[in-house]
């Protein structure tokens, strides 16, 4: 099939900066979404690249069902209980781990971080069905990035480019990610679902965009459980700390949970491109302890 979208992004990138800061948040059903898209209408086309480039965020309601990210939650804190905090650089034969990457650790990451992070890659044996019901929306959003709906799915690390889930937990107080611009040569936008609620499964903080003036664009409110966020992956945003006032557990399922598909550059390339953290004049994103 065509991809109409390639050639609008290649043109606005070719003649355009990449956006740095929000501008703006759009609310869309993930039903009317997914139809538009695969239509191809030029209108829509060009309406809805322009508009991503141009800084907007595109809040997608309802393209999780509630009950899969809840139980997805519950079966990934479950099947890690009894492994090890690991880690495995992104080459042949890596296997599905989870790693706690607390204050200090996560010093050392290309942008700092608290976070426990489960990754799954498809080569593996999909111990727990998430990569059906994730490709399903992620080929949506690889179409509308100018790329095949299936690129990548079958490439292993030797490959160059290679698809990776990652569930996360922020645990109370401490977890955070701070300010950011993602990688955007192999993945135009960046794509994530929800799986906690705001005032039920946490309390305050929570993922927001920059605005122009280094203002922090909350959208956690707006935000329900199956939801996803896609905005242009150079455009600034990070987690701020949440629950500031309860006591941090690692082997708890509390705090704020979300999904993260990502198209990424193995580590058997050399070089590799890959985000960068911003310096932001931001107050109260951060932990006490930075």
């Amino acid at each position: 099939m065509e991809n109409k979208y390639k050639p609008v992004w290649e043109k606005l990138e070719d003649s355009t900066p990449r956006p740095e800061r929000v501008r703006s948040v759009v609310q869309m059903d993930y039903r009317e979404f997914k139809e538009k898209v695969q239509r191809q209408a030029d209108s829509f086309v060009k309406e809805i690249v322009t508009s991503l480039y141009g800084g907007d965020a595109y809040l997608i309601k309802g393209a999780f069902s509630r009950d899969f990210m809840i139980n997805l939650r519950k079966r990934v804190h479950e099947y890690c209980k009894t492994k090890p905090s690991e880690f495995y650089k992104m080459l042949e034969g890596s296997p599905d781990f989870h790693r706690i990457i607390d204050l200090e650790s996560g010093k050392k990451y290309s942008f700092r971080v608290c976070k426990h992070s489960y990754y799954f890659y498809p080569w593996n044996d999909d111990p727990l069905d998430v990569f059906g019901p994730v490709y399903e929306r992620w080929r949506v959003i690889k179409f509308l990035m100018g790329l095949r709906s299936d690129e990548y799915e079958k490439n292993t690390p030797k490959d160059g480019v290679i698809d990776r889930i990652q569930v996360v937990r922020y645990p109370p107080r401490i977890g955070f990610l701070e300010p950011h611009s993602d990688p955007y040569l192999h993945q135009r936008l960046i794509f994530s679902g929800y799986m906690s609620k705001r005032g039920v499964d946490y309390q305050g903080g929570g993922f927001y965009l920059v605005a122009p003036g280094d203002n922090p664009v909350e959208i956690e409110e707006q935000i329900d459980i199956g939801d996803i966020c896609v905005a242009y992956a150079t455009v600034y945003h990070g987690v701020a700390h949440v629950d500031r006032q309860k006591e941090p557990t690692w082997e708890s399922d509390d705090g704020r949970w979300f999904l993260s598909m990502y198209s990424n550059a193995s580590d058997e390339v050399s070089n590799r491109h890959t985000g960068h953290p911003v310096k932001l004049s931001i107050k109260g994103v951060m932990p006490d302890e930075y």
